[in-house]
């Protein structure tokens, strides 16, 4: 995404000319009039310029990718973003420092991350953006511990030969879950309650 404010003597000089200055195609750009500018005595005297901010989309990857590296930057954070379009969905790569912090508990703040990023995009593109964020490998450490949580689940339910309830986790943790599990012949896996509090539960076959 390329952004820039530039001045002209009507608004339409203006947007061209920012337009010019970053290579933008006006189909593809964004025009937030500051100000529509005023002319002056006679055209000449007194007048005030009209003052534009364009925003040319560069595609949603390096849109998003741009969006989440000024994110972190005013966080204070230095770190790299890496970005690439898997199916309709935005995969972004974080690699730096203090990765904790983009983390959150439990990958809270990615999770907040994610959700922020796919509104701008929506607003952006005008349709509903997909977005997920990693960082220092913690979706496939997440994943992992996940499976081994589920394995040990498992194995007390087959044992007892009784069904346990997990405590309650986001969608996506419980998906994780439900895949490993679904090929196990030994138990079954479902969903009860509702919203926050939807947890999975484990049984015996």
């Amino acid at each position: 995404m390329k952004k820039i404010t530039m001045k002209g003597k009507n608004v339409d000089e203006a947007v061209d000319a920012a337009l010019k200055v970053i290579s933008g195609d006006r189909a593809q750009a964004k025009v937030f009039v500051l100000s529509e500018g005023k002319a002056g005595v006679l055209g000449l005297i007194g007048g005030t310029e009209a003052e534009v901010e364009v925003t040319v989309k560069e595609g949603k990857p390096e849109d998003a990718q741009q969006l989440l590296q000024d994110i972190l930057d005013k966080m204070g954070l230095v770190t790299m973003v890496e970005s690439r379009l898997v199916d309709d969905r935005v995969e972004l790569v974080v690699k730096g420092d203090d990765m904790g912090r983009i983390i959150g508990k439990d990958g809270a703040t990615l999770k907040s991350l994610e959700i922020l990023l796919a509104g701008m995009l929506a607003r952006l593109y005008g349709e509903r953006s997909y977005v997920s964020i990693d960082a220092d490998g913690y979706r496939d450490k997440r994943r992992q511990s996940l499976e081994r949580l589920a394995q040990e689940v498992a194995n007390e339910v087959i044992d007892s030969k009784a069904e346990k309830t997990m405590p309650p986790m986001s969608a996506a943790d419980r998906r994780i879950i439900h895949l490993y599990l679904q090929g196990n012949p030994s138990v079954a896996i479902f969903s009860q309650g509702e919203g926050d509090a939807r947890r999975l539960v484990i049984a015996p076959k």
